[in-house]
C-alpha cells in the first residue's frame, strides 16, 4: 500500500497566535474555509464542519488529536471507511510572520485512489492557504468550498 503525503505550504504575513485562531475559532475559519457550529477546537473532543451554512449542509466528523497554542492543530477526519489524520504546523520565522505547513496522512484505498484523494487534499489545502492568508493579510474573504467547482 502505498503511503503519501499530502502537503501545502506558505509563508503567512500575519503572527502565529493569529493564523492559529483563524483555524480553530469557528467564526474565523467560516470566512475562508468550512462552517462550524462548536465553540473552538478542544482537544479530545469530536466536532462537525460543514460545507457550506444551509440547513441541509453536508457535515462531516472531526476529532481533535492535539493542539498546541500557535504551533500545532492535529485532527482525524472523514467518515468509517476513510479517515484520515491532518496536522497544520506553525512556525514563526524571523520576521514575525507565519510558515504554515498543513498536512494530511492515511489514505486508503487501490493506489490509484489514495493518488487521486493525495493529489485532491494537495490543491485543497492549497486553496486554504491562499483564503486564510487573503483573510489574515488582506482583510478579503475568499469563499472557497463554496466556490469549488
Amino acid at each position: 500500500m502505498m503511503n503519501l503525503v499530502a502537503r501545502a505550504q506558505s509563508i503567512v504575513r500575519s503572527s502565529p497566535d493569529k493564523v492559529f485562531e483563524a483555524f480553530v475559532n469557528p467564526e474565523r475559519m467560516k470566512k475562508f474555509w468550512f462552517h462550524r457550529t462548536d465553540s473552538g477546537l478542544k482537544m479530545g473532543e469530536s466536532v462537525t464542519w460543514f460545507i457550506g451554512d444551509d440547513d441541509d449542509a453536508f457535515g462531516f466528523t472531526v476529532q481533535v488529536l492535539e493542539l498546541k497554542k500557535d504551533s500545532l492543530i492535529h485532527i482525524k477526519w472523514g467518515n468509517e471507511d476513510t479517515w484520515t489524520e491532518v496536522r497544520w504546523i506553525l512556525e514563526e520565522t524571523n520576521t514575525g510572520d507565519t510558515k504554515l505547513t498543513i498536512e494530511e496522512t492515511g489514505f486508503t484505498g487501490s493506489n490509484d485512489d489514495i493518488i487521486v484523494r493525495a493529489l485532491d487534499s494537495t490543491g485543497g489545502f492549497n486553496q486554504v492557504i491562499v483564503a486564510a492568508k487573503a483573510l489574515l493579510e488582506h482583510n478579503t474573504v475568499i469563499n472557497i468550498v463554496t466556490d469549488h467547482a
